[in-house]
């Protein structure tokens, strides 16, 4: 299996990539460093996972030292919710360039469609804090003043979509894409597009979340699916508490503890991780592992030497039970909340608490 896919611009994305959300700025850096010399070589951050300028830190000792060059690397970023009114998208993405070290990301993805949190009165960054506070303080999870997020009820991921074009056209981003968007909203997306289309669209997927005519659907349309939380993320910040999906999985087991996943595992003489990764590439997508431990984060890039057998794929397929551990109800005011579906019919608004979003402290 080729380690690479094609994008919509004809650039070449590794399938593979080190995930950072929920890594501490003090073992982002470690991390990066680790991953490419055991050989990554996509990079996925957010500017609201607050480590940016950590990574930005480690390419630049590994382009120091040689490891790598700047065009052997596959660099992603994500435009913020509070930042979705056009004349703040290029503020954001400078900010993100700024704390990377760099000059241009290969590719840059509308991080949620909904613009909440957010006031949509002035861009919201890293350097002013990425947790819930109130909007007077100015963080990129503004609060109101009953404490539930805010919310531009005014803004719109289309108009939004017309800014990100204009960033591939400035060199700033070599491609864009979209993250969290369900298949109507990237339709529309498709449809609307001037100039440029989605490149990619990362979503939540695993084998409890298969998102089968989600990936046709991308497939189709030319757009790489590139999964999220691929392991099914047992270190998910409300696990035990802060979402209406706090406890374990509707199986009733964290993805890599599931019995025919260790089964499985047992019978390549390979982790559960490396079953699940390569599951996901035989699907034909690609996708972001997140791990700060070095031993992990080598042992996750062993996929390359064996494959799964139709049996085994048949077995992790009857595994897609539909659960969704990242909801993020809390922002489900706003017209563009792409997940509706999933929430209860009594569900009530709530404000975030701990553990409720990324960026909590």
């Amino acid at each position: 299996m080729d380690p690479t896919i094609v994008l919509n611009n004809g650039a070449k994305m590794p399938r593979l990539a080190l995930g950072t959300w929920k890594s501490p700025p003090e073992a982002t850096k470690q991390a990066v460093v680790t991953a490419v010399k055991a050989g990554y070589r996509f990079i996925d951050c957010a500017n609201d996972y607050d480590n940016e300028h950590v990574i930005g830190e480690a390419l630049k000792q590994l382009f120091a030292e040689g490891v790598v060059t700047r065009d052997e690397l596959f660099i992603q970023a994500k435009l913020w919710n509070s930042n979705h009114r056009p004349e703040h998208v290029r503020p954001d993405i400078e900010a993100t360039l700024k704390d990377l070290q760099l000059d241009y990301i290969d590719s840059f993805v509308i991080h949620w469609p909904q613009a909440v949190p957010s006031t949509g009165k002035n861009p919201t960054l890293r350097p002013n804090g990425c947790h819930p506070d109130h909007q007077s303080k100015n963080t990129m999870f503004p609060l109101d003043d009953e404490g539930y997020y805010c919310a531009d009820l005014e803004s719109h991921y289309v108009e939004t979509w017309h800014a990100m074009e204009d960033l591939v056209d400035q060199g700033l981003t070599k491609s864009i894409g979209l993250s969290n968007f369900n298949r109507r909203q990237v339709e529309e997306v498709m449809q609307c597009a001037k100039k440029h289309y989605p490149a990619v669209l990362q979503n939540e997927s695993h084998p409890y979340l298969h998102e089968k005519d989600l990936r046709d659907y991308c497939r189709e349309n030319k757009i790489v699916f590139q999964a999220y939380s691929a392991l099914g993320s047992a270190d998910r910040p409300w696990r035990k508490a802060g979402s209406i999906t706090s406890g374990l999985p509707t199986t009733g087991h964290e993805v890599l503890s599931h019995p025919e996943i260790v089964r499985i595992a047992k019978k390549y003489e390979k982790t559960a991780a490396n079953v699940v990764l390569r599951w996901h590439l035989q699907m034909d997508g690609a996708l972001v592992c997140k791990s700060v431990t070095p031993s992990r984060i080598q042992e996750n890039f062993k996929v390359w030497d064996f494959s799964l057998s139709n049996d085994d794929m048949e077995a992790i397929d009857k595994l897609n039970v539909g659960w969704r551990h990242l909801l993020w109800a809390e922002t489900s005011m706003h017209p563009d909340y792409p997940f509706k579906d999933y929430l209860p019919w009594d569900y009530k608004l709530q404000k975030p608490g701990v553990g409720s979003t990324a960026g909590a402290k």
